[in-house]
């Protein structure tokens, strides 16, 4: 059928053949994974090797399977670690897609070299690198970059955080808005509406203490706006003032308190009242007087 095309542009291998590699592959994954699952650790690292080897899909361990794999077989974990060190050329050579960074920053994490990813990450940016990959490296560490109070390296990353931020608000307004839409059971628009929510209440107060930290006061503002019209709480505003006060942005972190005061009582606001004393006492008198 490609007797008349380029010979460039020909197929190498004819899609029967793939298909039938493929499927041998799929085949000894899953044997692999079952001999791993039934204490046959040996066995299993040889054809977890031979898939890996061979397979040119996006095919894994679970970081569960990788941790019981090393931690009942020792010499598995010098493979983990080369597997590793395979991936971490080729994401320092800037040749890798996010598949193979998550891979990448999994086997990291279960090796216990979480600060493996940072360090690396700081040499490429160090390096100039891509912005997409960088951003591919922050999508898996920037609420560790957060914590450690490193802004400066998520200030172009804040609008990756709005948008999945906005996103979330967006679509649990539309869920709870039009719930006939989209033709979910009543089970998957509960879900649906409680994945939304969680993520709100998880990632909006540390992404609103990143806009504070890289100076986007109004930013952080409309991040706040979206989490307290999901849930005006005490705990909602004394996360909001703990990220504020993390950021050293104290006068949005009074205001923060004074707006939760206009809404509270002073009994109700216990979380708040204690996040607002780990403000620097001179700044508290300042801000608070």
């Amino acid at each position: 059928m490609d007797e008349g095309l380029p010979e460039k542009i020909k197929e190498r291998v004819a899609p029967q053949s793939r298909l039938d590699v493929e499927r041998h592959v799929m085949s000894e994954y899953g044997a692999a994974r079952k001999l791993l699952k039934d204490g046959f650790f040996k066995e299993a690292l040889r054809k977890f090797k031979w898939v890996f080897a061979n397979d040119s899909s996006p095919l894994f361990l679970m970081p569960t399977e990788i941790v019981k794999l090393t931690k009942n077989y020792p010499p598995a974990g010098a493979v983990i670690k080369r597997w590793r060190n395979d991936k971490e050329r080729l994401v320092i050579a800037q040749k890798a897609d996010r598949t193979l960074i998550r891979q990448w920053v999994t086997l990291n994490s279960c090796l216990g070299e979480k600060d493996r990813t940072s360090d690396v990450f700081l040499k490429l940016e160090a390096a100039g690198a891509a912005e997409e990959l960088l951003h591919s490296i922050l999508y898996h560490i920037w609420q560790r970059m957060a914590r450690a109070k490193k802004y400066d390296q998520l200030r172009s990353y804040l609008p990756t955080l709005g948008f999945h931020l906005l996103l979330h608000a967006v679509e649990y307004d539309s869920a709870m808005l039009f719930p006939g839409h989209g033709k979910m059971t009543k089970q998957q628009l509960r879900e649906d509406i409680k994945m939304n929510k969680d993520y709100l209440l998880k990632y909006g107060p540390i992404s609103y203490e990143v806009a504070l930290g890289v100076g986007e006061n109004h930013v952080a503002s409309e991040f706040a706006k979206k989490i307290l019209a999901l849930e005006t709480s005490d705990r909602v505003y004394a996360s909001l003032i703990n990220g504020a006060i993390r950021a050293r942005a104290y006068p949005e972190a009074a205001a923060m308190f004074n707006e939760a005061k206009e809404k509270f009582s002073l009994r109700r606001l216990r979380n708040s009242s204690k996040a607002l004393k780990a403000m620097p006492k001179s700044q508290l008198a300042r801000v608070c007087p």
